[in-house]
């Protein structure tokens, strides 16, 4: 009797203090962060955002739990797993384009929170920048073409044929090439598109879909695509080897050897959206949470590359660069 008694105390005291610990596991926020395709932009967008989430959630008096889904490439995979956990998170962040149509494909109704993407509206992630009216708010890069072109002739005066690589199946590069097209069209210059085949998700196959441009442009131009980010050293090779300049949309493509950039910082564009994911925390509705235009852009360029392809950048032009990589 008193052995049984014993247990039964011990019993007891164990629930009771697992009953605080359950307590706080139930009220956690859940967060998770979210990826089938990645590239190093978006793992740099991931990273930024959980740290800047974690500090400034504790200063709101939050208290989270993070979780990853990363489904490594498998779309199927990532769809299946996101609607079975989906009853249990309470905000979604994820980078990129590709990611956010994924989320969109499974149906998910709970909050997310994007960045990196070119053109939320395109995709159909959200009705309009200043009123969403979807489940999905965030913040987008808005280099304009216009000032992209200019930056282009800035550094490579002499460009006729401006030639362009991306992946035509993704709405985000589609309409930036779009974009770039309409801004070449009012000074009267033409672009060459090339497109990066189906499948392709390598260094090596990205080089030779640039390949074709050789002796047909002046200059190639990588807008912001996913397929770029990953595997864009491929076609800045190609390039290099054969003294045609890049312009990339992209910064991160400058130290892979790219000509110049006047980009957009995801690290930037990743910090301004956590104070949206304080207040869907909190309980606010992302319907009604205006989509953050964030059009910080800075020029760069590879003296180096410039170097390897044989070109001299005049020193009125290298003053201007916010930042010259040798």
């Amino acid at each position: 009797m008193k052995i049984l008694k014993a247990l039964a105390l011990v019993l007891f005291a164990a629930i009771v203090l697992s009953f605080p610990l359950v307590l706080q596991a139930d009220t956690a926020k859940k967060v998770l962060l979210a990826v089938y395709y990645d590239n190093p932009d978006y793992f740099i967008c991931r990273k930024v955002f959980q740290e800047e989430l974690a500090t400034q959630a504790k200063a709101a008096g939050l208290d989270l739990e993070f979780m990853v889904l990363d489904t490594q490439g498998s779309k199927e995979l990532f769809l299946s797993q996101l609607k079975k956990i989906e009853q249990d998170i309470d905000l979604i962040f994820t980078a990129g384009t590709p990611n956010c149509l994924a989320i969109k494909e499974a149906g998910i109704i709970k909050p997310v929170i994007f960045t990196a993407v070119a053109d939320p509206v395109g995709a159909k992630l959200v009705e309009s920048l200043a009123q969403p009216n979807t489940n999905f708010t965030g913040s987008h890069c808005a280099v304009s073409a216009d000032r992209q072109l200019s930056a282009l002739l800035h550094v490579l005066p002499k460009s006729k044929k401006i030639g362009f690589l991306y992946n035509a199946e993704d709405p985000a590069p589609l309409s930036q090439v779009k974009a770039w097209k309409e801004a070449m069209g009012r000074i009267k210059m033409k672009a060459v598109e090339f497109f990066i085949p189906k499948g392709a998700n390598s260094v090596e196959s990205l080089a030779a879909a640039a390949k074709p441009m050789v002796r047909k442009v002046d200059v190639i131009v990588t807008v912001a695509d996913a397929k770029i980010s990953a595997f864009g050293e491929g076609v800045i090779a190609v390039a290099n080897v054969n003294k045609i300049p890049t312009y990339s949309s992209l910064n991160s493509l400058i130290k892979k050897g790219a000509l110049c950039s006047l980009g957009f910082d995801f690290k930037k564009g990743t910090v301004i959206t956590v104070p949206q994911a304080i207040d869907i925390l909190k309980g606010r509705n992302p319907a009604v949470m205006p989509v953050i235009t964030h059009s910080e852009y800075r020029l760069v360029i590879n003296l180096n590359t410039a170097r390897v392809i044989g070109l001299e950048i005049p020193a009125h032009v290298l003053k201007t660069a916010a930042e010259v990589v040798e």
